[in-house]
């Protein structure tokens, strides 16, 4: 039972072979989707740390301007109680757009819903309305108005909001789904 946020990214890791970042202190000590505070600064700081060891380790990053030079995908999966939308409920977030470009939008909206008739046929997949995202869900994209410049365009982060009853009863089917969305992502973008 993969009932877990971070359960479903390590296999997901494991399955595919993309990179992960798994929080490993609570939310509530210090959220990496929250604007730096100082509760959560170390955190936060190794978090894009952390992002930006990913983009050099792909050879995306232009380590003279700080820019990324192809498209890069940011899931954040995120676990939400079957109260909001029912058991059988994702939403995806994208703080209206500013996480991500519309074009990307449109192919990520595209991508779920047809790897969701295939694995999960009975979830329905909502946008942008209870979870649309912190404002610092767009930070990688924007930067945050201070220190963090981000990486700007091609850049592109979508929260996923995954209901109780869907990561407990049907993890495997979410890996798949997920794991499809990314690799047809690179596949996309990336490789050709």
């Amino acid at each position: 039972m993969l009932n877990t946020p971070d359960k479903l990214v390590e296999n997901i890791v494991e399955k595919i072979g993309c990179a992960g970042i798994i929080s490993t202190v609570s939310r509530k000590y210090a959220d990496l989707n929250r604007s730096p505070s100082v509760e959560n600064i170390e955190a936060i700081i190794e978090y894009r740390e952390t992002i930006k060891d990913i983009l050099e380790y792909l050879t995306i990053l232009d380590i003279s301007s700080g820019q990324i030079v192809k498209p890069y995908l940011h899931l954040s999966i995120h676990g939400m109680k079957d109260a909001h939308y029912g058991p059988f409920a994702i939403e995806i977030g994208t703080l209206n757009g500013k996480s991500c470009s519309k074009e990307m939008k449109h192919w990520f909206e595209r991508s779920i819903t047809n790897g969701l008739k295939e694995y999960l046929p009975e979830v329905n997949v909502i946008f942008d309305r209870k979870f649309i995202g912190d404002r610092s869900i767009a930070y990688h994209r924007l930067g945050d108005g201070q220190e963090y410049e981000g990486y700007k365009d091609l850049f592109q982060t979508f929260q996923m909001e995954i209901s109780f009853t869907l990561r407990k009863k049907y993890s495997e089917e979410l890996v798949h789904l997920i794991s499809k969305i990314i690799t047809d992502f690179q596949e996309e973008f990336i490789i050709n």
